[in-house]
């Protein structure tokens, strides 16, 4: 289909965040149908059952170099499995999938922030977009309300999916240096493990509360099967992908187009609103981790003049 590579990585970056942006809109459509922590166990044991098939031989031969690895792997499947998507569910009981979307792609400000305390240098333009992109989240986090910032009212919704978006980070610090000999289908098969023991007493506790009951019906039907199979393996597989022919940067960058999707999904599938609040924070959080995303003018000449 495409000849160049580069634009085969785009295409397959572009289909990740379209998938990954309806799952905002998926967990909204499914808030008082299917309790949050039961949607993100289901999603991941379809996901896991999935990888079974085909990922276990794979798993058994490279499990001496996933032995060593398994603290990371542990951490993985805490922050990635067991915290981050009942986070995002549980926020979407009490906010919108635009915020949801908007304050996810937050993560790279905790990366750089979490990348400098372990002592990498950032350059300056990677500080000033961070600090942008921040303002901006806090602006949709505050809904544009000076007074809730000087009061500290903000929705839960919003807070617990900051708290997602931080663990996301740690999760994605975690897993940038990968051994030699252990690949991403391993590593997502036991993390999966890992991170569904792990969601065994918070569902135990989500059981135990008398108003939880699930709505067998088949939008709860499509809600695990578009989370376990479209966002943990469909979506996985083609940002693999996206970032083997276009390289993590030229992905990346893609990855910030997630609140328009989103933004466009729930305003087609459940009517909610975009209003100015959206797109100035909208604005600022994309605009701000482009500019971070520029070399430096000095590194930017070296190239030209090797060039």
């Amino acid at each position: 289909m495409f000849k160049n590579p580069v634009y085969k990585g785009c295409f397959c970056a572009l289909m990740t965040i379209v998938i990954w942006s309806g799952n905002f809109v998926v967990a909204r459509m499914a808030v008082g149908k299917i309790p949050p922590m039961t949607l993100g166990a289901m999603r991941w044991t379809v996901a896991f059952i999935l990888l079974c098939c085909f990922a276990l031989p794979k798993v058994k031969k490279e499990w001496p170099v996933a032995r060593k690895f398994l603290p990371q792997i542990f951490i993985a499947g805490l922050t990635a499995v067991t915290l981050y998507n009942p986070l995002c569910y549980l926020g979407a009981q009490t906010t919108s999938a635009i915020n949801l979307s908007l304050i996810s792609v937050t993560t790279p400000i905790f990366i750089v922030l979490m990348s400098s305390m372990l002592g990498e240098k950032q350059s300056l333009n990677t500080w000033i977009g961070c600090t942008i992109a921040l303002i901006g989240s806090i602006y949709l986090v505050a809904n544009g309300e000076l007074s809730r910032l000087l009061g500290l009212q903000f929705a839960i919704g919003d807070l617990l999916m900051l708290g997602g978006a931080v663990g996301f980070g740690i999760y994605s610090m975690v897993l940038r240096k990968i051994p030699e000999g252990l690949s991403q289908s391993t590593i997502l098969t036991i993390m999966t493990f890992f991170g569904l023991i792990m969601l065994i007493p918070f569902l135990m506790w989500e059981w135990s509360l008398p108003e939880t009951s699930i709505q067998f019906n088949g939008l709860v039907v499509f809600s695990v099967l578009y989370t376990g199979v479209g966002n943990s393996l469909i979506a996985w597989w083609t940002w693999n992908l996206a970032l083997e022919y276009a390289g993590p940067s030229r992905a990346g960058m893609i990855y910030y187009a997630m609140p328009l999707f989103s933004g466009l999904f729930a305003y087609l599938f459940i009517g909610e609103a975009m209003g100015m609040v959206h797109l100035v924070s909208g604005i600022l959080i994309v605009g701000g981790i482009y500019w971070s995303s520029r070399k430096p003018k000095a590194e930017a000449a070296t190239a030209t003049n090797q060039a």
